[in-house]
């Protein structure tokens, strides 16, 4: 038998799951869309599984083959330029990428001591981030971005 505490109303307790159910759908999307990009960026064995990561720049490109950002990255530093504009405070930003940035500080497999997203004019200019790196950590930290980049710009054209 489900007793509901009447200190809350039907009303309250609806709102209440109802904007949960929201939050889990968000979870869930985040989820699927990293898998669906880590499938578009390819698996870590066709890049080199196992490789010892040194001091290396790559360069991110969107879903148009455009340059969108230099990531410079040694074992235990990544230093993310972005050369197109993202608004510090889109959704994206502040959800996404935090939030696969926070779930990274936890991580067994390759741990997030600090991260640092800094911004100047309302606009992203870099993300620092330290801590303990592989290769699975890069290629999931270029499916992140590449997800934003393309998310965004679908936003901007639609």
């Amino acid at each position: 038998m489900i007793v509901i505490n009447t200190k809350y109303s039907y009303e309250e307790l609806r709102k209440s799951i109802e904007e949960r159910i929201k939050e889990l759908r968000k979870d869930l999307e985040f989820y699927e869309s990293m898998l669906k990009v880590l499938e578009e960026v390819g698996k870590v064995s066709e890049r080199g599984e196992g490789r010892k990561l040194k001091e290396e720049v790559i360069t991110l490109k969107d879903g148009e083959d455009n340059t969108v950002a230099t990531i410079m990255f040694t074992p235990n530093r990544v230093r993310v330029v972005p050369l197109v504009k993202i608004d510090s405070d889109h959704r994206l930003i502040k959800s996404y990428l935090v939030k696969f940035l926070e779930e990274k500080k936890t991580s067994s497999i390759s741990r997030i001591v600090r991260y640092d997203i800094k911004n100047v004019d309302r606009y992203v200019s870099e993300v620092i981030i330290e801590g303990s790196f592989n290769e699975y950590f890069l290629v999931e930290l270029e499916a992140a971005l590449t997800y934003i980049v393309n998310s965004i710009r679908r936003e901007v054209s639609d």
